[in-house]
């Protein structure tokens, strides 16, 4: 057998015995967030509006502040507010562990870090998964999602940003 007769022969075999890519009709868009948990309840935040996960920074109180506000801090060269999440929504403070880090929020208005005790990394949610909230009492939130069996709320940190109980954070 020479050569090219081998590589045919290798061509065929490959044929013979090559299994299927799976096939499937539906085709369903998905979007990426990042799954955590703030005061003992699972959120979900966009990944587009997280610049980055990092852990809790070193910051300086604010005198006079609100007691979800943790401080200031230095972040990537800017002066950021560092926020719980957890103390915000739920009136407790979030716990600390070596789970806990801050998202770095990308907003327009400000700098904004949210504490959260445990991030759980990204998910692909699909577009049919999530509906709009009817009720909530949790600011920045407009929609949630069907994740493991459970509708978990769709945090929006650009929403959250702008509301009136957050911009009035000094007490």
């Amino acid at each position: 057998m020479n050569f090219f007769e081998y590589l045919r022969w290798i061509d065929t075999e490959a044929k013979t015995h090559a299994v299927g890519m799976p096939k499937t009709d539906q085709v369903e868009s998905t979007w990426q967030a990042v799954l955590f948990r703030a005061g003992g309840q699972r959120m979900l935040v966009p990944l587009i509006q997280v610049r980055a996960i990092l852990p809790p920074p070193k910051q300086v109180r604010v005198p006079g502040a609100k007691s979800w506000v943790i401080g200031l801090a230095n972040m990537r060269g800017e002066l950021t507010g560092i926020y719980d999440l957890s103390q915000f929504f739920y009136e407790h403070p979030a716990e600390p562990s070596r789970h806990s880090v801050v998202f770095l929020a990308k907003t327009h208005r400000v700098h904004a870090a949210f504490l959260i005790d445990r991030s759980y990394g990204i998910r692909q949610i699909p577009y049919s998964a999530e509906r709009p909230v009817s009720q909530t009492r949790l600011l920045g939130v407009q929609r949630e999602a069907w994740i493991d069996n459970d509708w978990l709320p769709i945090v929006n940190f650009e929403a959250l940003t702008e509301t009136d109980a957050f911009t009035n954070a000094v007490a």
